[in-house]
């Protein structure tokens, strides 16, 4: 009897697609979207297997792409870039909350399809109770980490515990392995991380500090079970498509079944299978996510700053105003040693916002001469796949160069008070060309890469965006300072504008044109390994992807190609700077 029932639903899993293939209209692949806890690249291999599994049993094309994190992943399936998102509990909430998702699939990890949340702090420490903390300080992982914020978080809030209040200091690690090492080297006190049972006494402080020397660390508090990472898609994609959601569903169930696919799955993320399963699995997340993040507002609304701080402030903002009025002083040298006060003011205001002590400022450059030292020797063996990836970064840069060049230039001459009459136009000029250098590269990538997903794309749509406003600005500052000598000779001759543009102006902004455009360039490069960093590809993504996974020797070959690549870009554009001067 079981044996025909497992005959039955193998012939069902393998007739869905077709009779979805028949009923619905299907998109021309899947995408799965996954985020790097660890190594991008690692996961992104593990990723690929199971897509080509899954695609082998829905016959219909299927891609994994690995975001930058959580937040992007949950942007991607809403814009509709990404299908099926593995989410952990938290995003999928984020998720719930933004569009409406459809739960389909709860991972399973040794037998268990739910995992828990741990404080954690050196075995040496005086901490013995939640209690000794106080006072103290905690890294989380980041606002979006179910184990390593949200329900750790919560439960001290349910305990009576304000974390605004009750940590003198709270910083965010990023990832699992930099909060237990922070916590291993002194520099916090405790890590909110993630944990196995209780009974088995190890999670994140044993995996990744097993190798690594130094002191060892002990759970202070457990959390519930918590339910496991989820199979997630749009609650439009599951009306839209509900056989072929219905039958990704049950594929992956089936792969977690079959021998070969529970090994791509452990190596994917340590995961033994799928159980189905639905929203209301997540409650606790659900109210600890609302929880905290009400707490946050509080915190933020009920906090304005340190008082002495506010006051340097205000006396700041009083001098300022009384020595731009003239009003402190007639005599330049009184005006000196006042602006020197007022500087003098600012600098002890900054200092105090900071609040670095020097032990350690101190211990820090010691844990950089570690960090130093796990760079060497280099390891050479990823010099081909760093070339790759700095072409491309040099590829990401040109396009994004030359795309934004044009609008630039025509922002410029429309700026340019000898060159466009119009005060309304050059006002309106400027204020594109300041709105554009207003918002930084870094966050135009962010919200490219939210809105198209991970790839080369939104490096160079970021690139080309930015190189307008900054360009633009250049152009017009440079056009305004030309010798008007040309220009009003040819205009008392009665040259038309066209001809005053292109005999009286042009000859003498091309050099600067050339000069700039290569400068802006060069800048990009620099932008573009930056934009890797945020999922925009090229060699900033394989930066992030091999510091992620501590792989310090690869990390000495990419920071070699940076430099080697900077050097080469200045000595060809200073050559051709000189060739157009």
């Amino acid at each position: 009897m079981i044996l025909r029932r497992i005959l039955l639903a193998a012939l069902l899993t393998a007739a869905l697609p077709r009779v979805a293939r028949a009923q619905e209209t299907l998109p021309s692949e899947i995408v799965l979207g996954f985020n790097p806890a660890e190594n991008a690249q690692t996961l992104q291999r593990s990723a690929d297997e199971l897509a080509r599994d899954l695609s082998d049993r829905i016959h219909i094309p299927v891609r994994a792409t690995v975001t930058l994190d959580y937040t992007t992943l949950v942007e991607s399936m809403r814009s509709g870039h990404v299908h099926f998102g593995w989410l952990t509990p938290s995003p999928l909430v984020l998720a719930e909350r933004l569009f409406g998702v459809r739960v389909l699939l709860t991972q399973v990890r040794r037998g268990q399809p739910t995992y828990y949340s741990a404080l954690v702090v050196r075995e040496d420490s005086r901490f013995h109770s939640i209690e000794d903390l106080q006072g103290g300080s905690i890294a989380w992982i980041d606002p979006t980490s179910t184990s390593g914020y949200v329900i750790p978080r919560y439960l001290l809030l349910q305990r009576g515990f304000n974390p605004s209040t009750f940590f003198a200091r709270q910083v965010f690690a990023g990832q699992h392995d930099a909060a237990v090492i922070a916590v291993q080297r002194g520099q916090v006190d405790a890590a909110a991380v993630w944990a196995d049972p209780p009974s088995e006494h190890t999670g994140a402080w044993t995996r990744y500090l097993a190798n690594r020397p130094g002191p060892r660390l002990r759970p202070l508090m457990y959390s519930p079970p918590v339910p496991s990472d989820a199979i997630a898609t749009t609650e439009t994609f599951a009306r839209e498509h509900p056989l072929l959601v219905r039958s990704v569903s049950s594929s992956l169930v089936a792969i977690g079944q079959s021998e070969e696919g529970r090994a791509i799955l452990r190596r994917l993320n340590s995961t033994d299978g799928f159980v189905p399963s639905d929203i209301r699995q997540y409650d606790l997340v659900r109210q600890a996510f609302r929880a905290t993040r009400d707490e946050q507002s509080r915190a933020r609304s009920g906090r304005f700053e340190d008082p002495r701080s506010m006051r340097i402030f205000g006396l700041l903002l009083l001098g300022a105003a009384l020595l731009g009025a003239g009003a402190l002083s007639r005599r330049p040298r009184a005006q000196r040693w006042s602006a020197f006060g007022l500087f003098a003011l600012a600098l002890v205001w900054a200092a105090m916002a900071a609040r670095i002590p020097m032990a350690d400022f101190v211990k820090g450059w010691r844990d950089i001469g570690q960090f130093l030292r796990g760079m060497f020797p280099p390891d050479w063996r990823v010099v081909a796949e760093v070339m790759e990836a700095t072409v491309l970064t040099v590829r990401l840069a040109l396009v994004g160069t030359v795309a934004g060049i044009p609008l630039a230039l025509l922002l410029g001459l429309l700026s340019a008070e000898n060159v466009t009459p119009s005060g309304l136009i050059r006002r309106a000029s400027r204020f594109a060309c300041n709105l554009n250098r207003s918002i930084d590269l870094l966050i135009i990538g962010l919200i490219l890469v939210s809105a198209y997903g991970p790839g080369a794309f939104p490096g160079v749509g970021a690139l080309a965006i930015h190189t307008v406003g900054s360009l633009g600005k250049q152009f017009y500052e440079t056009l305004e300072t030309m010798d008007p000598g040309p220009v009003e000779a040819m205009r008392s001759l009665g040259a038309t504008r066209l001809q005053v543009l292109r005999w009286g102006i042009w000859p003498q902004f091309t050099p600067h044109f050339v000069s700039q455009a290569l400068f802006r360039f060069e800048l990009n490069v620099r932008g573009a390994v930056v934009l890797g960093l945020v999922g925009a590809q090229g060699i900033g993504f394989l930066l992030q992807t091999y510091m992620r996974g501590a792989e310090y020797g690869k990390v000495t070959v990419v920071i070699a190609a940076v430099v080697i690549l900077v050097m080469a870009l200045d000595a060809v554009s200073s050559r051709l700077r000189r060739n157009t001067a």
